[in-house]
Parts: structure tokens; sequence; C-alpha cells
């Protein structure tokens, strides 16, 4: 971008007023913008709240008992308070991981579930901690003040990257206790600064089994009707002293500021839900570009890669049942996104997203070629952006692959590590990489043993050998010159076979922590003349990836400038941009219990109900119904928890709220504040409403409330977790017992 078109983008930025109108029951709104929402829509709809009582800044509100769960294993979640002992519930697929971590063969959590008669029995979720969003403020101008007209592109990025933690250090400074981290919102055009209360120490309280809590499985996964118990109970802990401290047995339940009350009064179709939680990502105002780049290069290539992965995990499975374990938490992950990148690419087909951005970027390079005003503006705006995309396509799958085999495989990644940081240091000491200092060294070389003890050496040469093959099958013009000279000479088997044993002699040349740690204090010149196959691989992937590391440097300099022009232009044009893209920091998102119509002479109902659960059962995984929940259905006896209007006993409800991948957990809400139901998944006609939303069919699914009560009361005997809720309505003092 030219330092005009950057002195353009400065002065829009001070003077751009977004006007925020409303459109269906999209979006996912930052919580200032709460008040400039159609409030009295809303009421008509069944809110009760004022927008204060959601959000206030200064002040207790609805969005301090919602919160981030960050896994353990990676990821994060959404969780609520949902009692003053600091009472969670989320997901049983966000807690996963943690169940899995606590399980053993003899102590099978994921399998039999758990439950805590008191305090003392709740267990550790190791690696898990939740982020408590407590300051909220716009630093756009604070930000943008650092950038000047006759600066670069690269000039700007750094001093916008140094603003930013300027304006970090300067609020940790004025309050210790808390977190900070500036997002970017609007690519570049918009930051906020979150101070964030941070609770290490979660412990499991009841996670119902894997029949319930992964009932359906991958074979349900996205898809309606569901009927999956998807809950799990936590509690946080803090330090004796009240504040945030790692797992001791000394510390004491927190008392949050705020929490949820329970409803057992229902819902109709028609009423008022709202949803807080942590939205990872969604890349609606993105351009053409990059969503053309999304169905036919990125998406195809990883639903490939994934499937390929899966595969092995469950091959290795058969081979040695005891791993089923091992791998679970990992195969969920893999199977999640996969089924959540298949139904993307789907729904980014199905809806001719990528045709309507055109046909909409038509109409702008319309306005621009009658403009003259906005031609010095955005005139080589799309021949830039098309020219950047052109390269990228041209080097992403090849540069994948080798990418793949250095971070997927542990061997190789800190072998890997090892390379890099020497190479690091033969650059200029001004010039080399804060990721290789010797701190960071440290680290690296301190979590070799306990990452070497979790790996599979099969199965990760089975996994190089996997993404070898994916080089070899690349196109003319993509091909990788040094592994398709070492496999050039064999065809078919013979091929297969060395690439086969290859892979192993790769994995499993340093294959301990001893070995692998010397390579750390190896210069670059001793790296080039060792004979190590594995050294010479990876300084060759490296020299690969290095030819077209100007063109990834290229395009990640350049397209957060150009697309800030492009989000603004397109926004002029339609003079309704609302929201920026979710971004993993908290918003809020309203709407109402809704069915929807998949397809032609199909119509959902907005809800499921225990008899549903019966029905799909075939007595194996992933559809083998607990006797206890048999029992309770045959009784009929649902009393409290039954639906006044139905007679019966709801297991999940639908909702037309805008969400995505990081939502899981979510409570929901109805109009006077209370829960609901908790989110767990979107259906998977609406799963490219990522890119960009589909009114008609994006729904969020969400477990009912009352059947988490029905089976934490009657099938797991949880009662003391009943002495904490506060339940409102239909029944409430029986419910409380």
């Amino acid at each position: 971008m030219n330092r005009k078109l950057i002195s353009l983008v400065i002065i829009l930025v001070v003077t751009l007023i977004i006007p925020i109108t409303q459109f269906a029951d999209e979006g996912m709104w930052l919580m200032q913008d709460i008040k400039k929402l159609p409030i009295a829509e809303m009421r008509a709809k069944g809110l009760q709240l004022s927008p204060e009582e959601i959000y206030n800044p200064d002040g207790t509100s609805l969005k301090d008992a919602v919160f981030k769960v960050r896994i353990g294993g990676g990821g994060s979640g959404t969780g609520s308070f949902i009692s003053s002992q600091g009472l969670i519930i989320t997901n049983h697929h966000v807690a996963f991981d943690g169940i899995a971590s606590a399980s053993t063969p003899e102590k099978n959590y994921l399998d039999k579930g758990y439950v805590a008669s008191s305090q003392v029995e709740e267990i550790p979720m190791k690696g898990y901690n939740i982020t408590i969003a407590r300051e909220i403020k716009n630093v756009t101008q604070d930000v943008l003040s650092v950038v000047k007209p006759e600066m670069s592109p690269e000039e700007v990025q750094k001093a916008i990257d140094a603003k930013r933690r300027e304006i970090i250090e300067n609020a940790r400074k004025q309050n210790e206790a808390l977190e900070y981290e500036v997002s970017e919102m609007l690519v570049g055009l918009k930051y906020m600064l979150h101070g964030y209360e941070v609770i290490r120490d979660i412990r499991l309280v009841y996670a119902p089994p894997k029949s319930v809590g992964f009932f359906g499985g991958d074979d349900d996964n996205f898809l309606w009707p569901r009927h999956t118990g998807d809950y799990s109970f936590l509690r946080a802990y803090v330090g004796p002293d009240g504040k945030p401290a790692a797992y001791s047995d000394k510390n004491i339940a927190y008392k949050p500021s705020k929490f949820l009350p329970i409803s057992l009064n229902g819902y109709k179709e028609g009423e008022f839900t709202m949803i807080l939680g942590y939205p990872g990502r969604t890349f609606r105002l993105q351009e053409s570009y990059a969503i053309d780049f999304q169905q036919n290069v990125f998406l195809p290539f990883i639903n490939d890669i994934l499937q390929a992965r899966i595969n092995l995990l469950d091959e290795a499975g058969k081979q040695d049942p005891s791993k089923q374990l091992a791998y679970a938490s990992e195969r969920f992950s893999l199977s999640n996104a996969l089924k959540n990148f298949q139904g993307s690419l789907e729904g980014i087909k199905r809806t001719q997203l990528v045709e309507k951005k055109q046909a909409e970027e038509a109409k702008f390079k319309q306005k621009i070629a009658q403009d003259s005003s906005l031609q010095s503006k955005y005139g080589d705006l799309f021949s830039k952006l098309e020219k950047l995309y052109t390269e990228r396509k041209a080097n992403y799958m090849r540069n994948s692959i080798l990418g793949g085999m250095s971070t997927n495989v542990t061997t190789l990644r800190f072998v890997s590590l090892a390379v890099g940081r020497a190479l690091d240091k033969e650059k200029a000491e001004s010039e080399r990489s804060p990721f290789f200092s010797d701190a960071r060294v440290e680290q690296f070389k301190k979590s070799l043993p306990e990452a070497l003890k979790e790996a599979d050496t099969k199965l990760d040469s089975k996994l190089i050998a996997l993404y070898l093959n994916k080089a070899l099958d690349l196109p003319e013009g993509q091909k990788i010159p040094f592994i398709e000279e070492r496999f050039a000479s064999r065809q078919g088997e013979a091929r297969q076979g060395a690439v086969n044993d290859f892979a192993r002699q790769l994995v499993e040349e340093f294959n301990n922590a001893d070995s692998i740690g010397k390579l750390f204090s190896l210069s670059a010149t001793d790296i080039r003349s060792n004979g190590s196959v594995t050294l010479k691989f990876l300084l060759e992937a490296n020299s690969e990836l290095e030819k077209t590391r100007k063109i990834d440097q290229n395009f990640t300099t350049n397209i957060p400038r150009l697309r800030s022009l492009y989000i603004d232009g397109m926004s002029s044009l339609r003079n309704e941009l609302s929201y920026p893209d979710a971004n993993s920091t908290l918003r809020f998102t309203y709407g109402e219990v809704k069915g929807y119509k998949p397809r032609d002479g199909v119509h959902y109902r907005y809800f499921t109900t225990l008899q549903g659960v019966v029905d799909k059962d075939t007595g194996k995984e992933p559809f083998d119904v607990p006797n206890s929940i048999k029992q309770i259905n045959s009784s009929k006896n649902f009393t409290p928890y039954d639906d006044a209007a139905t007679k019966d006993m709801v297991v999940a409800f639908m909702t037309t709220n805008d969400i995505t991948g990081g939502n899981s957990g979510s409570p929901v809400i109805n109009g006077r504040g209370e829960m609901i139901g908790v989110a767990f998944d979107g259906n998977y006609e609406g799963l490219g409403s990522d890119y960009g939303y589909n009114e008609a069919q994006s729904r969020t699914i969400c477990v009912d409330i009352r059947y988490v009560l029905l089976l934490a009361e009657r099938m797991a005997g949880a009662n003391n977790i009943f002495k904490e809720l506060e339940i409102r309505g239909k029944g409430a003092t029986a419910g409380t017992r």
C-alpha cells in the first residue's frame, strides 16, 4: 500500500462512523454496542432486562457470570457461574480433555462419568483455567496515534505492535491482578483493551458418562435432531486470601460477583433468547479472494489431512486397544474439526458465497470507476488483492506439508526447533528471533522428556509417510524437488515401501531427550556437516520454505492494510457494517427459539425429547443409552423438569442465536436473565456461516437445563449440587432438594 493510501486510512479511522443496523438475528456484538441494538424489538420478543443489566462497565452485570474456559490440551470454550460457590457449567466436550487426563483404565471417568459428593472429592482439571473479562476499553485512537503517513506497511505494523505492548504494560501497572491483551477489531480499524481475571485452579465436580455427554458421537455431530447431554459441572478455586492461585488443597471455592439463576419454566417457539460467550474466529468481512481460497485450496486440503490422521488413530487403536483412551481426546478434536470444515465447505458452495461476494465487489468497482476521489483511494485495491492470493495459492499446500511434518510429529518438532535455533544464531544479533532465546531453549529442553514419553513412534512415522505421500501427489509447478528426487526411481509398492522406511528413519534417529537436547548446542555449521538423515531433511525443508518466505511475508505484511481498506469501502457501499469478525473476545448475540427447513419438504421442530434418546438406542457406542435413562423414560415421571406446554421431557432445542466455535458451553439465557440451556453445537446446514451468515438455516443447538437437572438428580444422584443452585419457576422447591 502506498503512503498516501496509509494516510487516507488513518483519516478514515478518526472520522468513520459505522452505523449499527439490525439484520435478522445475525451478529456477534461487542458488549458496549448492546445499547445501539433494537431493544424495542427484543422487548417484544420477551427481553425484560435493561442493557445495563446485561453489560455494565462500571458495575456488576451478566457479563461477569460468563467467561472463557481454556482447555488443557489447547483451544477454548465458554462457561458460566451458576452458584455463589464458584460452580461452573460448560459442555462435556469442553471438559473432555480434563476428564480424559484424570481417567485411568481402572477409573475411566470418560466412560462411567464422575460425581463428587463433596468439594473434597473434586478432581483437578489438568491445564485448565478460566478468564473473566473485568475491563473492556476502546483504545483505537491510542493505538493508531503512532501511525504516520510516511510509514511503509512494515513500519506501520511494527509501530502498532509496539504501541499495543505499551498499552498492556501501562494497564498492568495500574492493576497487577489482571492479565491484559489488546485485540484487533475490524482489521486495523479498531482496537479493544481487555483485562482478565485468570482463575487457574479448576476442578471437576460432575460429568455424565460418555454415553450421555457424547451420545451420538461423530454420527450426530452438527446434525439435528440431537439428543446429547453435552454438559459438565466444574468449580473454580482461589487461594485462602481470595486471589487466584495454583492448585493447592488449601484453596477455597471462588465467590463470583455474579452467577446465573436457573429457570424451569421452559420456552416457546419465537421466544427471546440471548447468549454471551467467546466465539473463536469468523471471516465474514473478508474479500472474495479469501473465500475462494478457502473453498478451493485450504478447506479441501485440510479436510483430506484431518481424515487421514483420524484413520491413523483408529488403526492404532484397533491394533492396541489400550491406546484408544490415550487417543480419545485427540481423535475427538480432529473429528469435530473435520466435520466443521466439511460443513463449511459445503455451506460456502451451497450458498454461492464466492459468487455473491464477487457480485458485491463488482458494484463497488463500478462505483469506483465513476468517482475520481474513490479511484485515488481504492483504484488498485482489487488488483493488489488478486496478486497476493495468486501467489499464496501457488505455495500454500507445499508449505503446509513441510510445516505439518515439523510441527505435528513430536520428535521432528523438537529437532526442527534445534535446527531453527542454529540457523537463527547465524544471523546478526539484531535480526535474531526472540523465539529462539536461551530462556525459550531451556523451556524446550525441559518439556522434552514428558513430550517424548507421550509420543507414539509408530504413529508418528505413519504421519510422516502421510505427508510425504501428499508431497509426492502435488500437481506440477508445486512439487518439492528434494522429496521428488529421493523417491524418483521408485513407483507403486516399491515407492510406498521406501516412503515408509524413510519415515521410520526420521522418527527413530533421535528418539530420546538426551540425543535431541544435545542438538540445541550445535552450530549451523555443525548441523550441516553432520551425517544425520533427519538433520539433512530438515535443512532441505527449511531451504525450500525460505524460497517462498518472502511471498508469505509479503502477504502477511500487506493483507491487513488492504483488508482494512476493503472493509471500509464495502461498508460504505452497504452502509450496514455492524460488528467485527469474532476473535475470541466476549460477544453478545440475541435471537429466538426456532426450527428450520433443511431442504424441500422437510421441517425440523425446535426441540427433541427423551423418547428420541431411547429410540436411537442400539446398545453400542455411540448410541448406547444407559439403563437408568430408559427407566426414567418408562416411568414418565419427569416432574418438575417436564415442559408445561408439551407435557414431555425436552432434551435439546434450537435458537437463531449467532455463534461459532469457542461459544461451546455458552449459557442460553431468557429475557429475565435466567439460564434455560447450554449451547453446544451448530447445525450442519449453518456451518458455512463462519464465512457468510445463513439467516434461513443457521441454528444454535442447546441442551435443555431441565434435562441436565433431571439426570443430575435421578441418574447421578448429585444432590449436593442442588443445594447451591438458584432455581426459579415451575416446581422450583422440588428441584432444590
